[in-house]
């Protein structure tokens, strides 16, 4: 069984300045969304196909640039606040939308918890295990800013 690598990243949905300001409806829609076009968030997935929906689980099959093709995952909607990702190689990825507790009213935060699968041969401790993990950092926290970026522009253009 590989180690597994887990990290989390937090963003504010509505930081001052941000327009439009962005509703827990809206981000629900736009994660939605998001089980059934990831490309649209994820670049690099260049095809998904929807193979089953089944109340709040959806079966996908993504095929990633420079990566797995047919990539089986199975992503679980726990609306209002939650979307969960588990990939065949048993990697797992939440979405997590949640309110903060500010006197001045309701904030809305995003935040990205995954479970990464270290690469087979790839053990803890090791100068590979350090450079997967920064590697992942890196992902982690380039995909939650993008992905807030994409809802925004959802929100103006009507998609959501």
């Amino acid at each position: 069984m590989s180690p597994t690598i887990n990290l989390a990243v937090t963003a504010p949905l509505n930081p001052p300045g941000a327009e439009p300001v962005l509703t827990r409806p809206q981000v629900w829609k736009a994660l939605q969304r998001k089980v059934r076009h990831p490309s649209e968030f994820v670049p690099a997935i260049q095809k998904c196909e929807v193979i089953s929906e089944e109340g709040n689980v959806v079966t996908r099959v993504v095929t990633i640039a420079n990566g797995p093709t047919g990539m089986r995952e199975v992503c679980t909607e726990y609306k209002p606040s939650r979307v969960e990702f588990i990939m065949d190689n048993g990697t797992k990825v939440q979405n997590v939308l949640s309110t903060g507790v500010s006197p001045d009213g309701p904030e809305l935060f995003l935040t990205y918890a995954f479970e990464w699968k270290a690469p087979e041969g790839v053990t803890e401790g090791s100068p590979q295990w350090k450079e997967t993990e920064a590697n992942y950092i890196k992902m982690a926290k380039g995909s939650l800013p993008h992905s807030v970026e994409v809802i925004r522009n959802m929100v103006k253009d009507g998609r959501v």
